[in-house]
């Protein structure tokens, strides 16, 4: 992984890229509603794979709760009699649009955040369009592994152009069939509660070992909402490895896991992880499930260059809070998402050290944020939704870096696991030197999960 310290018009292609065209990821698959025999909407809010309180109680049971489907079961042995298994098919077809772009404020051919590594600076108001069938062709296995232990393995590979995962631990992989992202849970009742026991390597986030929020990551919704998230754009838009305990039940959760980002992983990382605490609360606040969470990453993960096998440390400081509300109005689904986040600098100007989230190009730099989304349902089968996001980069010397973005956005469920979607993505940039730019996205895309 690159080392997390951007320069200026780095800063506004990580914004844009992160706020508009970030890859949603599907957890609510098939291969889950084999093994339980409940339809995908059981589980999630509106539409996959964003989770309702059954969702999160599947999640507590370490996705080991089955339905109908026979299990092979003997001493220290329980597990479906078939291999529950979802391949999923995305296609779509997306237009962007730059103007006021040059290459002396956007630097467009360094590859960060899931840029195209053949991209070139483009001059003012230019339109890029690509149609991308298939985008990608997963293949997700997922379920039970025993009584109190389940299993999420994406083995994710690229589309028709041969390229591989843009983000991710498959990332650079070509057209190569790799892991992409795993979970593994273990769980025990305790009382009345849940304790698990966690692991994970993904990009839905460093909070992967029990996440169960909507707002960012993994179950942030197909209606693009995690593109537009703070906490998503400043800290957890990369691969992450993470070992976690956790408690829980219907009212809320608390993680604490050892999380360290891909560049610090291998050799390089040794017992060295940072530190992140998680929480959620849920309410039901007039028969609306509301939640409030919380989050912070301190520490350091990796071992500096000087040190056998270490190839340079990063360090974290990354607080965030964030907040949802889900509930109908009449025969409509409403659900309400916000958050904001601060990451600062940490590095201190030591060479070799680098900041695990987007901070800025200096030492006591900081990066803060905040989006705000609504995304309604008011038919079985259609959805849309709003919202904005905001990012600023403040420098300790000079004008701090801007961008912020609006997008709109609409589902149409042809099956519970066939969706067409249109995202549109409007973001400004104002970078700390020179002129404003802007950059529209409109994205057409269809996923369907055998």
């Amino acid at each position: 992984m690159k080392k997390v310290i951007f320069s200026a018009a780095a800063f506004g292609m990580v914004a844009v890229s992160g706020m508009a065209l970030a890859p949603t990821s599907a957890e609510a698959i098939p291969a889950f509603a084999r093994q339980t025999g409940a339809a995908c909407l059981s589980c999630h809010f509106q539409t996959f794979p964003a989770l309702k309180a059954f969702g999160r109680a599947f999640k507590r049971n370490s996705f080991t709760d089955v339905g109908d489907e026979a299990l092979v079961e003997d001493d220290n042995l329980s597990i479906p009699a078939v291999l529950n298994a979802t391949v999923v098919i995305r296609g779509d077809y997306t237009n962007s649009k730059f103007s006021g772009v040059n290459a002396g404020n956007l630097l467009l051919a360094q590859t960060i955040s899931g840029l195209p590594a053949n991209a070139t600076a483009l001059n003012a108001n230019t339109s890029v369009a690509s149609w991308n069938i298939p985008s990608e062709t997963p293949i997700l296995i997922a379920g039970r592994l025993g009584a109190n232990t389940g299993a999420f393995v994406e083995f994710a590979n690229g589309g028709t152009n041969g390229g591989g995962a843009t983000t991710g631990p498959a990332a650079s992989q070509g057209g190569v069939m790799s892991v992409g992202n795993w979970q593994l849970l273990n769980s025990w009742d305790v009382g009345d509660f849940k304790v698990g026991l966690g692991a994970h390597n993904s990009s839905f986030g460093g909070s992967a070992v029990f996440e169960t929020s909507n707002v960012f990551g993994q179950h942030s919704g197909k209606l693009g909402g995690g593109n537009l998230s703070a906490i998503q754009n400043i800290g957890f838009a990369n691969a992450t490895l993470g070992v976690g305990a956790w408690v829980g039940n219907d009212m809320g959760d608390i993680q604490l896991a050892l999380i360290a980002p891909s560049g610090a992983q291998g050799t390089n990382v040794g017992g060295k992880l940072a530190k992140l605490v998680r929480g959620h609360l849920f309410l039901d606040a007039g028969g609306w499930d509301t939640m409030i969470g919380f989050g912070f990453v301190t520490g350091t993960a990796g071992k500096p260059a000087t040190t056998p096998g270490g190839v340079g440390e990063f360090k974290a400081d990354l607080k965030f809070v964030d907040f949802q509300a889900q509930g109908e109005v009449g025969d409509m689904s409403i659900g309400v998402y916000a958050d904001y986040a601060i990451a600062k600098d940490k590095t201190n100007g030591v060479a070799g050290v680098a900041n695990m989230y987007n901070v800025g190009a200096a030492t006591g730099d900081k990066t803060t944020g905040y989006s705000a989304r609504v995304e309604v349902k008011p038919l079985e089968n259609v959805g849309v939704g709003i919202g904005i996001g905001s990012l600023k980069n403040t420098h300790q010397v000079g004008n701090p870096d801007k961008a912020s973005s609006f997008q709109v956005a609409a589902f149409y469920e042809v099956y519970q696991n066939l969706e067409l979607n249109l995202i549109y993505n409007s973001t400004k940039y104002t970078p700390s030197v020179g002129t404003s730019w802007k950059k529209n996205d409109t994205i057409l895309e269809f996923e369907g999960l055998l």
